[in-house]
């Protein structure tokens, strides 16, 4: 398996969605008449990435090699999920302190706003956990926002609930176990991802020779 980066130009996209398929269960019809659903726990992130490359011939065939690099599902795709509302550097600008590594009396520090504080774990978390605590101390810095995502080692997760002090509850579990004073990448998240089919983006010229955009598909990757 090879890592193969999407770079952020080829992703001006004219439409974007992701989401966690979740699996349930059906168990039957209970005494009360209703059907029994049964949680899983499993859930799979899916991607769909709509270009409208206009033509470009640079675009084109850049886009043209990227799928043919990816093999069909073999390939790995490094792809950045970009987000009008991400916890970016204009929600928590990087901070410099003091040469003696001291901060501003309220503990904030020198911005130039060019790119985002790290948001960083205060503790080693379980694979399998939803809950994870992040420092917004030294210097201090804004809470997550429920929505708000991140990627760990290419894993996506996004906050569904949170508080003040630093506390987040996020969707899906961990995938894997993260140690204390790991940095999780907001600006943009980086998502390790598959296509979804052998066949994804074959037919690009064909769509473009009739003016339609061409409709990529990925799925989240498991394999590191």
């Amino acid at each position: 398996m090879a890592l193969i980066d999407w770079p952020a130009e080829q992703f001006r996209t004219t439409r974007t969605a992701y989401h966690i398929d979740w699996i349930s269960r059906g168990a039957g019809i209970g005494l009360s008449g209703s059907e029994q659903i049964i949680d899983t726990g499993t859930g799979i992130w899916r991607f769909e990435f709509e270009f409208q490359l206009d033509h470009d011939r640079a675009r084109l065939r850049r886009f043209e090699a990227l799928v043919s690099e990816m093999r069909g599902r073999l390939n790995t795709a490094v792809i950045p999920i970009y987000d009008a509302y991400a916890y970016d550097q204009a929600v928590s600008p990087l901070q410099e302190s003091w040469q003696d590594t001291t901060f501003f009396s309220d503990d904030t520090g020198w911005s130039a706003g060019t790119a985002v504080q790290p948001m960083i774990t205060t503790g080693m978390v379980a694979a399998g956990a939803s809950q994870i605590t992040v420092d917004l101390e030294n210097p201090r810095r804004p809470a997550f926002d429920v929505g708000d995502l991140f990627t760990v080692n290419g894993f996506l997760y996004r906050v569904v609930r949170r508080n003040a002090g630093g506390w987040v509850k996020i969707e899906p579990p961990l995938r894997e176990a993260i140690p204390a004073g790991t940095r999780l990448q907001t600006a943009p998240p980086l998502v390790y991802s598959k296509f979804a089919t052998d066949g994804e983006g074959e037919r690009a010229r064909d769509l473009l020779s009739w003016g339609e955009p061409v409709t990529i598909t990925f799925v989240e990757d498991f394999d590191r």
